[in-house]
């Protein structure tokens, strides 16, 4: 075992996998997914540093529809920065836990997070082509599935790159928004919760 994965939730080197709370949710239900960086909060380009975590204003309001309506959050981001040797999982733990902090502080809750960092311009363990955990490959979406029972059918994925919707096609989700389009992806996720709120 590595001194990572004694340090950090590690399922296997290049996979963080964080049970975050512990609310228990129903199995069968539905889970809202969230893109991190670009999505949650601005990507500053691989974000490495804590001290410059800033949110994105408009997703609050989709996190706290997805608490109210009783979905678990769950975050789903590619950390290819770790392969790269940008940084490290000590960074990358302080920019998650900096993101959860300042989500908390606006009565938001995330339920579990997962983060690849295989990619094939990596070194060592993580420099592996095309990982079923790397989105666009749904594995990260298939083992939160597992780990919190939930319906992916009836899911919903938040992103802002092609590869997070793709992710969600390939593990069978059919309510897929990206951010920064004509249409306010926020916007349309919410009023989807809303509906299942009122089921």
């Amino acid at each position: 075992m590595t001194e990572d994965a004694v340090r950090f939730p590690l399922a296997e080197p290049g996979l963080w996998v964080e049970r975050v709370g512990d609310t228990v949710f129903p199995s069968g239900e539905p889970a809202l997914f969230l893109d991190r960086d670009g999505t949650i909060n601005v990507d500053t380009g691989y974000p490495s540093n804590a001290g410059q975590v800033v949110l994105r204003e408009e997703i609050v309001p989709v996190i706290q529809t997805a608490n109210s309506v009783g979905l678990p959050v769950v975050v789903v981001t590619n950390q290819s920065g770790i392969a790269r040797g940008y940084f490290g999982w000590a960074e990358f733990a302080a920019v998650n836990g900096r993101v959860l902090e300042l989500l908390h502080a606006r009565h938001c809750s995330v339920d579990l997070v997962l983060a690849c960092a295989y990619h094939e311009a990596g070194n060592g363990l993580l420099g592996v082509a095309d990982h079923p955990m790397r989105k666009p490959n749904p594995g990260m979406l298939l083992r939160a599935a597992e780990i919190l029972k939930v319906d992916l059918a009836h899911s919903l994925v938040v992103g802002d790159k092609q590869a997070d919707a793709e992710a969600g096609c390939r593990a069978g989700l059919s309510k897929i928004f990206l951010v920064g389009g004509a249409v306010s992806a926020e916007q349309a996720a919410i009023a989807e919760m809303e509906t299942i709120r009122r089921l």
